[in-house]
Order: structure tokens, then sequence, then C-alpha cells
């Protein structure tokens, strides 16, 4: 503990002074496989000279409100943040949390922040547990709307007439969508507790472990999320988000609901453009010329992997495929 301590008194750069002592406890627990109470830290460093006391931070206040089970909603947003010290500029941590049991069902960092990186993150929830009844999210464009800047005048397509990548992929499978009201972070209150949370322990841990790229950070991303979900004790539930996850499925109060084992995922989760293929049966995508001579003349939806395959979407069913 020593160690630590006068690491964040003059060795650290950025948190270098700056001790919380929440993080240092889950530390302490991983390393002696013993629970340690944080004031127990922090009468520790005051007693041994590398802590003097702060006055206490102004903490938020947010509307809470709660759901019958998990499932029934899941909160969904990204924190843009310098997530890796080391690194210029913002990294982009994507989030989504169980409301009931506030576990984390899935998180990702990115360099980042796009539609495709939120589908990714949703995929692989359903994937993993099935479909929610409802998705909680901002007034995020990426969520809802498009804005366009034209050469002469600025317009904005109406906040339901887009069909935007996120809205669409989610309405597909039959999942609904609930926004918070503009401007306002405290009606999604849970999800930026979330955030503080990890941005209390995630670049301290980067830094503290020389991490310099964002591999590298994703598996601390990965640690510090599984302690969360499997050890620590949720300060309002007073239950640990993992077990209170299980107790309410045994009992059967789980929303979830099976994905279709026809559905298509890549089709779903794919980004969605259309295209109109050529008489001569040929269609381009940024500067590439394909081919599909049995969809000549027909309108047709291209849906990106990104990095991955292109492909060709018609009537909802994928024609065809082409590496990218």
């Amino acid at each position: 503990m020593h160690e630590e301590l006068a690491f964040i008194q003059r060795k650290a750069v950025v948190h270098r002074g700056r001790f919380n002592f929440a993080v240092l406890a889950e530390e302490a627990e991983k390393a002696f496989r013993h629970p340690f109470h944080r004031a127990t830290l922090r009468a520790f460093a005051l007693r041994h000279g590398y802590y003097h006391g702060r006055p206490e931070e102004k903490k938020k206040i947010f509307v809470r409100f709660e759901t019958p089970g998990p499932g029934f909603l899941f909160q969904h947003d990204c924190s843009q943040h310098q997530w890796i010290p080391a690194l210029p500029g913002p990294q982009y941590l994507i989030l989504t949390k169980d409301d009931y049991s506030r576990l984390f069902v899935e998180a990702q960092l990115f360099e980042k922040e796009g539609s495709f990186e939120h589908l990714t993150v949703v995929r692989k929830s359903v994937e993993w547990y099935g479909r929610p009844e409802v998705y909680y999210l901002d007034q995020h464009k990426i969520f809802r709307f498009v804005e366009h800047h034209g050469v002469h005048v600025r317009y904005r397509v109406g906040l339901d007439e887009a069909e935007v990548q996120f809205k669409r992929a989610l309405r597909s499978l039959d999942i609904g969508l609930i926004y918070a009201a503009e401007g306002s972070s405290e009606s999604k209150g849970k999800v930026e507790k979330a955030f503080d949370y990890l941005q209390r322990r995630i670049p301290y841990l980067c830094e503290r472990h020389k991490v310099h790229d964002i591999v590298e950070a994703r598996k601390i991303v990965e640690e510090a999320v599984s302690f969360y979900n499997e050890q620590r004790v949720h300060q309002e539930t007073e239950e640990v988000p993992r077990k209170r996850w299980d107790d309410a499925i045994k009992a059967g109060k789980g929303k979830f609901r099976p994905l279709d084992p026809s559905t298509n995922l890549d089709v779903v989760f794919s980004l969605h453009y259309e295209r109109t293929v050529k008489k001569d049966g040929t269609f381009s995508y940024r500067g590439i010329e394909y081919k599909l001579r049995h969809l000549a003349g027909m309108r047709v939806t291209v849906g990106i992997i990104t990095g991955k395959k292109l492909l060709v979407i018609k009537d909802g069913q994928r024609a065809a495929e082409f590496p990218l």
C-alpha cells in the first residue's frame, strides 16, 4: 500500500495528488483477497502523511426510478473522456447498463464514436442476453435525427422523419426506444453515475500500469467492469449487480425475449445505404465498382460492416456479399 500511495503522491503525472480511496480499496481487495473500506485506506494515508484531506465535492442530484426486472430497460450512452492519459485527445467509452440490476451489460472503448460503434455494442448485448424491452437514450443525433448543413442553407430533418441507423436496427428487432428530456443529464442519472465510477478508475489504472494503446486499455476496462459486476456492492441496491440480476432471473422477473433464429444479425447491424444497380449490373460504393447482374436496374440496400464486408440487401434479405 505504501508503494501505491507513494506513486500517487510523487510519480503519477495526470493523477498526482488525486487520491481515490474507493479505487485503492478495490485494488487492495484484488491484491489481498480481503475487502477494505475506503475510509480505512484514507485513514492509513492520513496517518502516514501521504494525504492531507480536501473539501468534499458537491454531489450531483439525480432522478431515480425503478424498473420491474432485468431486460425491461437498458440505459445506453457514450462518454468522451481522456480514458488513456498517455494518449493525446479523448477516447470513447460506450456503455449499456441494465436499469434494474445496475449490471454493466456491455462496455467497449473506441478511438472514435459513430453509428457502427454503437451498433457493435448493442449487437454483442443482444447476442449474449437476448432482446430487452426498451433502450433509454439521450438526444444525440446518432440515436434520433440527422442534421445537415447545405452549401447555402442549414436545415434539420424532423426528429422522427429520419430512419437513422441506430433506430432502424433496434426497431427491426422490436426493441423500443425512449429518449431523455433534451438537455437533462439528470434524467439519465444511473448511466451518468456509471461513467463517473469508471472515470475515477480507468484513467488512473491506465497511468498506473503504463498503458499506451487502446488494446491494452480495453483489458483495464474489462477488469473494471468485471469487478463492478461481480464483486462490488452497489450503494443504492445494497447488492452485487450480478447477484441481483441472477436472483431476479431465477424469480421469473427477466424481461428478455429470444432472438428469432432466422434473424441475420449482419443485415440488422450493418450500416445501410441505398443504391441503384445500373443497367449493366454494376453499382459503386466509395469509388469501388461491384458487379451484381441479376439485380440490374433495381434499387438495393448496401450494408456495411466496417473493415469486414459489404452486403447487398434486397427485400430485407442478403442477396450478395463482398469483402472489404
